[in-house]
Parts: C-alpha cells; sequence; structure tokens
C-alpha cells in the first residue's frame, strides 16, 4: 500500500487550486448567507484573543462577543476560553519548522488542533443558540485521543486526528460500528473509528516540501479505508497541516485536489480554515461527500438505498431497498469505487425470502458519456437487450436481468440540464473548463438486478466449479448471440448463483467492458481492458486485432487455470490482481 501512495499523488494530486473551500459552501442562500456571517464573527474573535496580552483577559472577551452562554457544553465561555488558550500556546510555541523534526514534535500539535476544532465548533453553536431561528445541521468534532489505530482499519497505520460529524438536525445517514449501536451515535467520541470518520487531520512537525509530500501520501493511505468501510460516501475530504499551515484535500474516483496554504499565523489563514469548519457545519450532505440516497435506517438497524428508475434525471419514482449484506466493498482510493448488495424490497431478512425475492444491487463510478444518448457503454442497455432476445426458459437464472436504476442524480434544482452527478461535481467541472483543463468523467451509476450470487471463492467443491464454469459458458454463447462481447471474464466478474432449494449454478457479472459485435463476431478494439492475468496473448501484447469471442473463451480457460493453480477458497491467499507485474 504504502509503495503505490507516490504513484497515486503523481498522477492523480492537482495542487494550490483555489476553489476547494467554497466548494463546501451550503448551496442553499441563507444558510450560506448565515455561514459567511459567522465565520467572520469567529474569525475576527480568534484575532482579538490573539492580540490581547492582557492575562485572564481572554474570558471577558469571548462573554462580550458571544451572547447567551447556554448549556451547549462545548459553547460555554469556560470550555471556549479554555480551548483559545491551548490554541494560542501552541501557535506560540513552535519552533523552526523549515527543518526535518522527529515524529515526538508532532505530538504537541495534537492538543492545538483539537482545540482549534473544538473551539470553533462551540463558537458556531453559540451564536445559533443566540441567533434563534438558526438550525445548525451537524457539529464538526476531533476525536478526543490522537495518534490512535482507527477501528475497522486493515493494517496498523494510526492517524494523527480524526473528525467526526454528530448531526443535529435529525438526518442522520451516517453508518453504525456494530448492529447493537442502531439508534443513537454517543455524544462522546473517544476512539477514533474509519466508520466515524468524516475527515482525517495529518499533521508534520515541518513544513518543509518533503513534509507536504508525506502528508498527501498519508492521506491517500487512509482514505482507502474510509472508502472501503463507509458504504454512502462518494466523496472524501482530509486536512495536512505542516507545521502551522494547513491545506484542505478533496478526494474523489479520479482526482485529489488539494486547497492553497492556510497559515494559521497569519489572520487570512486562520480565516479560511473557520470558514471551511462552518461550511462543513452547514451545508448540504452532498457536500460533506455522503450520499443522501444510502441512508441508515434507525427502525430496521440496517441501511437502505434508493434506486430510481431508468431515465428519471430528477431522481422521482424511486424504489428503496433494505440492504442485508455487502458483497464487494469500494476498496481503491481512485477508480470504479464498485460496491454491490444484496438487498430486497422490505424490511426483514429471513434467508429464504431474500433468495426468492432479493436483488443485486451495484453502485460504482465507470467513465462514460457526459450524454445518456451518447453512453456507449450503458450496462443497462446490453442487459435490456439480452433480457429480450435470449429465451427464458433455456437461460433463466443465468445472467443478471435488470431491474431498474441507472444514473444518480440530486442536488439539481433545474431537472431541464443534462449535467452528471450533483452540485460538487457540477462546480469542479465548471472550474476544470475555465482553466482549459480535462478531467475524465466518471458517472455515478446504481442498477438492481435480479439474480443472487456468491463469490468463486465461496464454493465447496470441483463439482461446484464445473457446473459453475459450464453455466458460464453457456451464458456466453446465447450473449454472443445478441452480438454482444462480454470482454471482461475473471474470476472477480463470475458468480456462484443462489437460489432457492435449486441447484447451484453460474452466471457472468460485470457488463460494464461489453461492446457491440458485427454479423461476423467482430469488435475493434480500442483500449486495452480485461482483467490482466485472464487476458488473451493478443490482447496483452497490444495487437489491433478484432476482438471476438475467441477472446472470451481463452479468458474462461485462464480461468480454471487460476483456479487449479492458486485454489479458489484459500483462506490466507490474497492476490491483488490489479498489482501483478505484467513483463512487456
Amino acid at each position: 500500500e504504502k509503495k503505490e501512495a507516490p504513484e497515486l499523488r503523481k498522477s492523480h494530486l492537482r495542487d494550490n487550486i483555489d476553489y476547494i473551500i467554497a466548494i463546501a459552501a451550503p448551496s442553499d442562500e441563507k444558510l450560506q448567507q448565515q455561514a459567511h456571517k459567522y465565520a467572520e464573527t469567529i474569525s475576527l474573535l480568534l484575532s482579538r484573543l490573539l492580540s490581547n496580552d492582557i492575562e485572564g483577559e481572554s474570558y471577558n472577551i469571548i462573554s462580550r462577543c458571544l451572547e447567551n452562554e447556554g448549556k451547549d457544553e462545548y459553547a460555554t465561555t469556560s470550555t471556549l476560553d479554555n480551548n483559545a488558550v491551548a490554541f494560542f500556546q501552541w501557535l506560540h510555541s513552535r519552533g523552526d519548522e523549515n527543518r526535518r523534526p522527529s515524529a515526538a514534535q508532532e505530538q504537541p500539535m495534537y492538543a492545538g488542533f483539537l482545540a482549534l476544532f473544538a473551539f470553533v465548533t462551540g463558537c458556531i453553536g453559540r451564536l445559533s443558540s443566540s441567533a434563534g431561528n438558526v438550525l445548525l445541521l451537524r457539529r464538526i468534532l476531533p476525536f478526543i485521543k490522537a495518534d490512535k489505530k482507527p477501528r475497522y482499519s486493515e493494517n496498523s497505520a494510526r492517524i494523527d486526528l480524526g473528525l467526526t460529524c454528530e448531526p443535529l438536525d435529525g438526518n442522520d445517514t451516517f453508518q453504525r460500528d456494530d448492529a447493537s449501536d442502531n439508534i443513537e451515535m454517543p455524544r462522546r467520541f473517544d476512539e477514533p473509528s474509519y466508520r466515524r470518520l468524516f475527515a482525517v487531520v495529518e499533521a508534520k512537525g515541518g513544513s518543509t516540501p518533503a513534509d507536504q509530500t508525506d502528508a498527501f501520501e498519508q492521506l491517500i493511505l487512509y482514505s482507502k479505508n474510509m472508502y472501503a468501510v463507509q458504504h454512502n460516501r462518494r466523496l472524501l475530504w482530509g486536512i495536512t497541516a505542516c507545521g502551522a499551515v494547513v491545506k484542505a484535500c478533496l478526494f474523489g474516483p479520479n482526482f485529489m485536489l488539494a486547497s492553497t496554504e492556510m497559515d494559521l499565523g497569519s489572520e487570512e489563514g486562520r480565516s479560511e480554515l473557520v470558514r471551511l469548519i462552518v461550511y462543513w457545519s452547514f451545508c448540504e450532505l452532498d457536500k460533506l461527500g455522503y450520499d443522501p440516497s444510502v441512508r441508515f435506517n434507525r427502525e430496521h438497524g440496517c441501511m437502505e438505498i434508493d434506486v430510481a428508475p431508468p431515465g428519471n434525471g430528477d431522481g422521482t419514482g424511486k424504489q428503496t431497498f433494505y440492504l442485508c449484506e455487502v458483497i464487494a466493498v469500494a476498496e481503491r482510493v481512485f477508480g470504479r469505487h464498485t460496491r454491490c448488495f444484496i438487498a430486497h424490497r422490505g424490511p426483514g431478512s429471513a434467508i429464504e425470502r431474500v433468495i426468492e425475492n432479493g436483488v443485486i444491487i451495484k453502485d460504482a463510478w465507470p467513465e462514460a458519456a457526459e450524454s445518456v444518448e451518447n453512453d456507449d457503454r450503458d450496462k443497462t442497455r446490453y442487459l435490456h437487450k439480452i433480457h429480450e432476445e435470449l429465451p427464458g426458459d433455456r437461460y433463466d437464472g443465468m445472467y443478471p436481468e435488470f431491474l431498474e436504476g441507472g444514473r444518480v442524480y440530486f442536488g439539481n434544482e433545474d431537472t431541464t440540464q443534462q449535467f452528471v452527478g450533483d452540485s460538487v461535481w457540477r462546480q469542479l467541472n465548471e472550474h476544470a473548463e475555465r482553466e482549459g483543463k480535462q478531467m475524465a468523467l466518471r458517472v455515478h451509476k446504481r442498477i438492481a438486478m435480479k439474480g443472487i450470487g456468491k463469490p468463486l471463492k465461496t464454493i465447496n467443491s470441483c463439482l461446484e466449479l464445473i457446473i459453475i464454469v459450464a453455466d458460464v459458458m453457456n451464458c456466453h454463447s446465447g450473449i454472443e448471440r445478441c452480438n454482444i462481447l462480454h470482454q471482461d471474464i475473471s474470476t472477480a466478474n463470475i458468480l456462484a448463483r443462489v437460489l432457492y432449494d435449486r441447484e447451484p449454478g453460474g452466471m457472468p457479472i460485470n457488463f460494464d467492458m461489453a461492446v457491440d459485435i458485427d454479423g461476423k463476431g467482430n469488435a475493434i478494439r480500442t483500449e486495452c481492458i480485461r482483467t490482466y492475468p485472464f487476458m488473451s496473448v493478443g490482447n496483452l501484447e497490444g495487437s489491433l486485432h478484432s476482438q471476438t469471442a475467441l477472446d472470451d473463451w481463452k479468458s474462461l480457460l485462464y480461468i480454471l487455470c487460476w483456479l487449479g493453480t492458486y485454489d479458489w477458497n484459500t483462506a490466507t491467499l490474497r492476490i491483488d490482481i490489479d498489482d501483478l507485474e505484467i513483463n512487456d
């Protein structure tokens, strides 16, 4: 993991982007005005406190600037005073940041940043209480313990500081740590957990270019863990703090954007960070990077997900499904972020009901054309065609049957416009166009399909494997007669079909790479696709020959060789096929 972080940084990072903070601003005009007012008030208060040289006077300054102390534990004058003093003590105690400090010299930063975030959050709560009619949507709070390994981590890496969201408006979409924690989110945030992390703060004692590079790469590693366990995350925020120099980072499926420098030693730098924290407290969920269409259902103790009928760009007529099992997670920082779930239309998880009436929901960010009409790799089109042209009795259950879904739209006030994604993506694309830069367009798609299956690693015998592969070969022959070429036959794209009280079987999935073929069975390959260990030799060599069904058949043979070599359910063997080196 660590060795790939430098390459990911080089290929995906765009640094010194001056509009990152503005992306977090609330879309609602009234909330945006309120956020601007709060940010200005808090920034001025910080400047007054910093310029004060009378011992003990900070308490009185806070009391005069902020009315109505109230009962908010984060907003009492004494708490705000203590946090302000802790932050300023760290700010004044910094040494030479232009040298490489030891890891131990990062420790004082933790208390300083914890105090700053707690101070700003407390001020926001105090101002909202005084305003009376202002609805504060959430608190952005730091986890109390710093330099800790979060729960649900795939490695031993410790994060410096973690931020979390405490919802205050009842719009609680955040995942829980376990099934018993489904009623209330605790007010106290002690140990960090990747499921509850909103953002990571990576601290470095120095502010050299090397420190900044290291901080970016650490954020990349942490983001991988967050995507894997937070199934309702579309975008991720992060912060690097190199000495007193802070940068806000925004992660998407194909980019990492970093803001310009915010120097906490300057009034301007502090004001920018305060503005970001205030924006996060008032903005819509999609601005935070969460998906409003994937929520935690308190009553039933499970996640629920909305799937809209095809063609409904405004999200009307959506169907809500209840998730009962996660079968694929977003395992990488950048890319398709494919997630797959077994779900059903009503609460309850009786195995007979799930298998007979359940669906597979696939959520991913494939590359696509901006216009729906020009999206020639829309898998729903191929699934529709297969369903219409293949006889149901012979091929029933051998391929995923499309039910509903398509592109995920929300946050669009003007549904007559064809744009991809939500307001965050619209802003990013508008800025990229003004800069004359092209961003590879990835489109958020979600579909529900009939056909429940499990990965090949779950099968128990060679006989089952033979049945599954035979079904896949049979289905592929039928798909070929529909003039469709799958193009990505791999172990990850074959499922062991699950049918209640019936014999096991197999089915190919993931038609994202499928193409049309002509009457002679040829498809012109325009790019090197497929999964490396299962690609035909011609494809590996970059040959410009027309792709045919023969390339898919070769992939099936290579799968059998692969499974025979590595086994299909060896618990101790984990091979990341995307990381295999291919010798030219």
